[in-house]
């Protein structure tokens, strides 16, 4: 075969191989950005065989059904981390994670998981909550820039009786130490914890539910500017369940005006 002919044989097939090559590069992987909640989102090992839990099962399984979890990325991250990820890339996806009217238009809703309580716990029997009004006179501990944190201070403000941390079940130490007066979390989170604590602590002090603070909607969440080809990915695995806004119960004249005199 003469030069003309290998040359245009050349730019033929590089005409060709381009455009698949111009696609394998524009393509990012979309991330799943988790954390750990025990019992709900748990990591017993690496990449999506891995990703354990009430959701985390739920999540995998989707992946493993749908063929395509070569598309995806799973990023073990804190919750404020997770949160700013999904915000930021907007490859992203964050589970699980409270649907509430602060964020409603800030993210994608992709995957609902359901509906879960909120409970208030203590074990000194002086701890009393007849009302949420209540909680102004205690030290509560909560699991940082969560749903419960904001349900907690809109009660209570930007109060420093507020104790917002990265890991939840800490919260339950830092109850049986004297260290916080109430824990406000999920009763599913609240058991994995106490079994935990009992294998390191024979006799640990009885945990007494003192009121429902409220019910949560958790959600996988996608970035509000996903592109399209992601968006169909992620539709086709997970589906695409954006539902009713969730609206926060509004707080009696009462209620704010204890809240500002308390800061």
């Amino acid at each position: 075969m003469g030069d003309h002919k290998m040359l245009r044989l050349y730019i033929f097939l590089l005409f060709l191989v381009l455009p698949t090559l111009s696609i394998a590069e524009s393509f990012n992987k979309i991330k799943i950005y988790a954390f750990e909640n025990p019992p709900l989102v748990v990591k017993t090992g690496e990449g999506f065989a891995g990703l354990a839990g009430y959701y985390g099962k739920a999540v995998a399984a989707s992946l493993e059904e749908s063929g395509q979890a070569n598309d995806f990325e799973l990023v073990w991250v804190p919750y404020k981390r997770g949160l700013m990820g999904v915000d930021k890339d907007v490859h992203g996806l964050f589970f699980a994670v409270d649907r509430t009217s602060d964020r409603e238009t800030k993210f994608n809703w992709v995957m609902n998981f359901g509906e879960v309580e909120c409970w208030l716990y203590a074990t000194d029997p002086n701890v009393q909550i007849n009302s949420l009004s209540d909680l102004r006179k205690y030290r509560i501990g909560v699991q940082g820039g969560s749903a419960r944190e904001s349900e907690i201070r809109r009660y209570m403000g930007w109060s420093p009786k507020v104790e917002a941390i990265a890991d939840d079940n800490a919260n339950l130490r830092k109850l049986h130490a004297g260290r916080i007066d109430i824990w406000a979390t999920r009763p599913m989170v609240m058991v994995e914890a106490q079994k935990a604590m009992l294998l390191t602590d024979k006799s640990p002090r009885p945990l007494r539910p003192l009121k429902l603070l409220f019910k949560q909607n958790l959600w996988m969440i996608g970035n509000i500017h996903m592109p399209v080809q992601s968006k169909e990915i992620v539709k086709s695995v997970f589906g695409w369940e954006g539902k009713e806004p969730v609206k926060s119960p509004a707080l009696s004249a009462r209620d704010i005006l204890k809240s500002v005199v308390s800061n």
